[in-house]
C-alpha cells in the first residue's frame, strides 16, 4: 500500500483521537452514578439510533441481507459490545488518562496481524521503527501515570479489562478490513444494533438501569458517548478501515493517550508532568517514521 496519504486520512485520524480520547474522561464523571453495563448499552444504542436515523432521512434502506447482520454482529460484539462494557467497569478503578494509555497496544497488534492476515499491509523496517518508536513514548507515559489504588486487586483486573479491550478493537479493524465489502454505513448500523440487544438483557438482570436516578449533566454525558464516540466514530471508523487499511487506523491510538491524559489533567487534576511530554515526543517520530515511503519488506 502506497504511503502517500491524502489529508482527508490524517483528519479522520485525528478526529477518531480527539472523540475517543476524550471518552474516558467522560465516562470517567458517569461511573460514580450509572453502573458500566448500563454506560455501555445506552451509549450503543443511541449510537444505532443516529445511525438508523441517518439512513432514513437519506430516504434508503437498513441492511437486511443475512450476510451483513452475521458479520457485523462478530465484528460487532468483539469491537463494540465486549470493549465497551469492560472500559465502562474499568475506568472505576484507575484514571482516564491510564486508561486511554491501554489503547496503545491497538497499533502493535494490528501491525503484526496485519502482516500475518492481509496482502498489502506488510511491514517494513521503517513501519517496525515507528511501531517501536510509538510504543517506547507509550511505555514513558504509562509507567509515569499508572498510579493505582489496588484494593482487593481491582486496579490489576482494571487494567486486564483495558488491555482485552485493546485486543478487541485490533481485531476488530482487521475483521473489517477482510471480511466487509458492503456499505460502511449498514455495517456500523448492525455492529451496534446486534451489540446493544446483547448487552440490554444482561444489563436488565444485572444492574436495574430504569430505577437508576440520572441527573441532566448525565444524561448529557451519554448523548455525547452516543453520538460522537459511538455512532458517528464507528461510520467514520469503518470508512476509514476501508480507504486506509487496519494498520494506519491503528496509529490514532498514538493519540489517544495525549489526548486522554491532557483532558484529565485539564477537568480531573490527573498528572501532567515532563514525562508527557517526553512521550509525546516518541509518539509523534513513531507516527512520522512509520508513514514514511519504504518498499523494503521484513523477510
Amino acid at each position: 500500500m502506497s504511503e502517500n496519504r491524502p489529508l482527508s486520512h490524517y483528519l479522520y485520524l485525528l478526529f477518531l483521537a480527539l472523540v475517543w480520547g476524550s471518552s474516558f474522561l467522560v465516562i470517567k464523571t458517569v461511573t460514580t452514578s450509572i453502573p458500566p453495563l448500563t454506560i455501555a448499552a445506552t451509549r450503543i444504542s443511541i449510537g444505532a439510533l443516529l445511525i438508523a436515523a441517518y439512513v432514513l432521512l437519506k430516504r434508503e434502506k437498513l441492511p437486511s441481507h443475512s450476510s451483513i447482520w452475521i458479520k457485523g454482529s462478530i465484528i460487532g460484539l468483539i469491537g463494540t459490545g465486549i470493549p465497551f462494557a469492560l472500559i465502562s467497569w474499568a475506568v472505576k478503578y484507575i484514571n482516564s488518562g491510564t486508561a486511554a494509555i491501554c489503547m496503545s497496544i491497538i497499533p502493535l497488534s494490528v501491525f503484526i496481524m496485519a502482516h500475518f492476515t492481509t496482502h498489502d499491509e506488510k511491514m517494513t523496517w521503517p513501519g517496525l521503527l515507528g511501531i517501536v518508536s510509538g510504543v517506547c513514548g507509550i511505555i514513558v507515559l504509562f509507567y509515569d501515570t499508572l498510579q493505582v489504588n489496588d484494593t482487593n486487586g481491582l486496579g490489576t483486573y482494571a487494567l486486564i479489562a483495558m488491555l482485552v479491550s485493546a485486543f478487541g478493537y485490533a481485531l476488530a479493524n482487521i475483521l473489517i478490513k477482510r471480511y466487509v465489502k458492503t456499505d460502511p454505513i449498514n455495517t456500523s448500523f448492525v455492529m451496534l444494533t446486534t451489540s446493544a440487544i446483547i448487552l440490554w438483557p444482561i444489563t436488565l438482570i444485572f444492574e436495574q438501569p430504569f430505577s437508576i436516578v440520572i441527573e441532566s449533566s448525565e444524561i448529557f454525558s451519554l448523548l455525547y458517548l452516543g453520538v460522537f464516540p459511538t455512532g458517528i466514530a464507528t461510520m467514520v471508523l469503518v470508512i476509514f478501515n476501508q480507504k486506509a487499511g487496519p494498520t494506519f487506523v491503528s496509529y490514532n491510538t498514538y493519540l489517544i493517550p495525549i489526548v486522554g491524559v491532557f483532558a484529565g489533567y485539564i477537568w480531573l487534576d490527573e498528572i501532567l508532568n515532563e514525562a508527557v511530554f517526553l512521550s509525546i515526543m516518541f509518539i509523534m517520530i513513531g507516527i512520522f517514521i512509520a508513514q514514511r515511503q519504504n518498499k523494503s519488506k521484513i523477510r
